[in-house]
């Protein structure tokens, strides 16, 4: 279907299920409705790449529901999803560390000064604050308490900002009912043979068929299917950009050190209390992240296989029977879109969960992806600048990652003589991360920049909250009378608290909320 010359788009074709595969699926289905291009998921029982238990997901994609058009209470009882409100590093930075880092900016503007350099500045004069104490969602998220945003700006709860703790097998199947729905093809088989065009392109896919494959039309006689475009959602496998179009992969492993991940996850029994939150905390060879759903709660474990081995990782997380284990490829290919393909997943990159996961990067390519998608192809002014964005958005988050090991690896205390954090220690800063990391501590200001996934009061949040503190801050802050700022910083935090302690507890708003659904 596809040739070299100037060609309309009329079907796409994507390899690999799972949950980029129809996340991708029912994106296209949803972006492209109305224009008559076929959507196609080939996938392979055998093949589906295996997903950690449990994902935690930003405010992003619960931006991403509303625009696929997805009803958020139906999504969360269907797929036993529960909400997050913060992070909370758990001896991260400190032994004594006991810290939760909310989506949103904390407190309040006064006289048109951002509320962190009051902060700032009493710290500065001697005087120890907890900064989250200043966040409403961080606050309710330390007594485990959710409801949504109120949509009255004059409310606190206006400021709550959350993300999803998803089941990741429940919501793939979710979202593959919604894409079938909206006419996206399956079709199980084997792929057993890509063929190019003379300029590179991908031509066709030759198909052992399964099942519901022998009755899809769009089949040639040998099994043949031909498209215009392909997504790449078949995993770390990369079959079409690293095996067939050979797109080159650039590691990372030296910022984002993480080789493996093993996992153990247990049902959550129903009289359980629910956190609407995720704790990291370090370990040995790396560290731990533990979120829950309604269903399941999981501890995962990344790590660097030349400091531990899969054995006693799984020791580590108290299940060493059941653990499952997972090798991880940190990293990014050199092209996202190439010629007619454009990879997403692990077929793109890996970065690890510590801010932005496996599936914000998926979504917010398939946003990239739509808005750039041609009517016509060869689009290579379209291609370069998709690769361009997207290499930007890694470079962010990377260095939003590489700085959670930064201030964790600057922990003498709990990190004597252990050889995993010392080599952390001593492995170099990126320039981009070096010249912010020098403006915040020159100033208490952190720059934002074309591409950015998290916003400065997020780089401010993980900083302050991990004992980063600047050495300067904004001068007019010693001009003001420091019995207001005194009074102005205990108001705030009086009506926080009063605010988390009227929210119910998530697993009373989650049975509250599926009562009124039903």
């Amino acid at each position: 279907m596809m040739s070299s010359d100037t060609q309309s788009l009329k079907r796409i074709v994507i390899m690999g299920g799972g949950l980029t595969g129809w996340t991708a699926a029912l994106a296209l289905a949803k972006g492209l409705r109305g224009l008559g291009m076929e959507i196609v998921v080939i996938d392979h029982p055998a093949h589906r790449q295996q997903d950690l238990h449990n994902e935690a997901t930003t405010p992003a994609c619960v931006a991403f529901h509303r625009w696929l058009g997805l009803a958020e209470n139906e999504l969360v009882a269907a797929t036993g999803a529960s909400f997050q409100l913060a992070s909370y590093f758990n001896a991260w930075s400190d032994a004594r560390q006991a810290y939760f880092m909310p989506y949103n900016d904390h407190g309040f503007m006064l006289n048109r000064i951002d509320f962190s350099h009051y902060v700032v500045g009493r710290h500065l004069q001697g005087h120890a604050l907890a900064y989250d104490d200043y966040s409403l969602a961080a606050v309710a998220a330390k007594r485990g308490r959710f409801c949504h945003p109120s949509v009255q700006e004059s409310s606190l709860l206006s400021t709550l900002h959350y993300g999803l703790c998803l089941n990741t097998a429940s919501y793939a199947n979710y979202l593959r009912e919604f894409a079938l729905r909206l006419k996206v093809m399956h079709v199980e088989a084997e792929t057993v043979a890509i063929q190019q065009h003379h300029d590179g392109n991908i031509a066709s896919l030759r198909l052992a068929p399964l099942g519901n494959a022998q009755h899809y039309s769009g089949l040639t006689a040998n099994g043949e299917i031909t498209a215009d475009f392909y997504l790449d959602c078949s995993g770390a496998q990369a079959r079409l950009i690293e095996k067939q179009l050979d797109v080159a992969w650039q590691s990372r492993v030296n910022t984002l050190p993480m080789t493996h991940v093993v996992s153990h996850a247990h049902h959550v029994a129903l009289n359980q209390t629910l956190p609407s939150h995720r704790e990291l905390r370090t370990a040995a060879a790396g560290w731990i992240q533990t979120l829950g759903s309604q269903t399941h709660c999981e501890q995962q474990y990344f790590y660097h296989a030349d400091f531990t081995s899969s054995e006693l990782a799984a020791r580590a997380l108290g299940d060493a029977e059941n653990a499952q284990v997972k090798p991880l490829r940190s990293g990014r290919r050199a092209s996202f879109w190439y010629k007619n393909c454009l990879a997403l997943g692990e077929a793109a990159g890996s970065m690890g969960p510590l801010g932005a996961g496996h599936l914000h990067l998926v979504q917010s390519a398939l946003l990239r992806f739509l808005q750039l998608l041609p009517a016509h192809l060869p689009a290579h002014y379209n291609a370069a600048e998709f690769n361009r964005l997207t290499h930007l958005e890694y470079d962010h988050i990377e260095d939003f990652h590489a700085l959670h090991y930064y201030l964790a690896a600057n922990n003498s205390h709990a990190k004597a003589n252990n050889d995993f954090w010392q080599n952390i220690h001593t492995n170099p800063l990126t320039d981009r991360l070096a010249y912010k990391l020098e403006l915040f501590k020159q100033r208490g200001h952190i720059p934002f920049y074309e591409g950015e996934t998290f916003s400065a009061g997020m780089w401010t949040s993980l900083l302050l909250g991990n004992g980063y503190w600047p050495e300067r801050t904004n001068p007019l802050i010693n001009t003001m009378d420091a019995h207001w700022v005194e009074q102005q910083l205990e108001s705030m935090k009086k009506r926080i608290a009063a605010a988390a302690n009227a929210m119910p507890e998530q697993a009373l708003y989650l049975h509250q909320q599926q009562l009124g659904h039903t």
